[in-house]
């Protein structure tokens, strides 16, 4: 599975070399050494909890920091670990109304609806609208994000974008299937394939269509999954699992 805020250990690593790199692109950095201290805290964290408590503790002792944004964004994001999605919604909103070109808030809004939405949800058509926006969104901010670290490569860059654009389209092709436009969610899916580097984001898009009924498009989503280059044997397993429960539904 994905680590936790994919810029996080690409870029800051936890350390004030990555934070001084940030700052040169974005003119962030810390104005005392206990924001620094605290900052380096939220960063190096390793655990969900843990990581919401740093952030808590930055933005609440240093309300002026720069880094606000992305504390609220980690804070979503740990949040989305921890499977509570009302406060994952509640932070990320927070941190795009502190940063309104704040892409990874986008992507993680777009994947929570997308992950929280089911075929016979009474306000599906709210949740259907909210990917719709927060993924155009998302997809638009990514196409004008600046290389938040100046001596990342090109191309490790492109690849974090490939990976937040891919998390986008799962969100964009849940939508599709709960639309009933089966066509469209595998072309979003297929990105998803293509550009997203966790495998169980295709379980997700596999049981998106098995919640509509459309099993042998579910199949190949679970397949797909289960052959993802690097694929974990449990997550294999699991992909197997509900390939075979899309297939008993096949033949009866």
């Amino acid at each position: 599975m994905r680590r936790f805020a994919t810029l996080t250990t690409v870029l800051f690593a936890g350390s004030v070399a990555g934070s001084i790199a940030f700052a040169q692109t974005t003119g962030i950095k810390p104005k005392s050494k206990g924001e620094e201290t605290a900052v380096r805290a939220m960063l190096g964290a390793q655990d969900p909890d843990t990581r919401i408590k740093a952030a808590d503790d930055l933005i609440t002792k240093y309300a002026d920091t720069g880094y606000k944004p992305y504390a609220l964004y980690l804070e979503a994001d740990a949040y989305y670990q921890k499977a509570d999605s009302d406060k994952a919604i509640v932070y990320a909103e927070q941190a795009i109304a502190a940063d309104p070109k704040s892409y990874q808030s986008y992507v993680l809004l777009t994947k929570v609806y997308g992950n929280t939405t089911h075929i016979n949800d009474l306000d599906k058509a709210e949740k259907l609208a909210k990917i719709d926006n927060y993924g155009k969104l998302a997809i638009d901010t990514l196409a004008t994000a600046a290389k938040p670290n100046p001596t990342l490569p090109d191309e490790d860059w492109k690849m974090i974008k490939d990976d937040l654009a891919g998390q986008t389209y799962l969100g964009f092709g849940i939508g599709a299937v709960y639309s009933n436009k089966i066509d469209d969610a595998n072309a979003d899916f297929e990105k998803v394939a293509t550009m997203d580097t966790d495998p169980t984001d295709l379980i997700r898009a596999g049981r998106a269509l098995l919640d509509a009924k459309k099993y042998a498009d579910a199949v190949k989503w679970f397949d797909r999954c289960a052959t993802f280059p690097g694929v974990q044997d449990n997550i294999t397993t699991i992909a197997e699992n509900d390939k075979a429960r899309a297939q008993a539904f096949i033949k009866k």
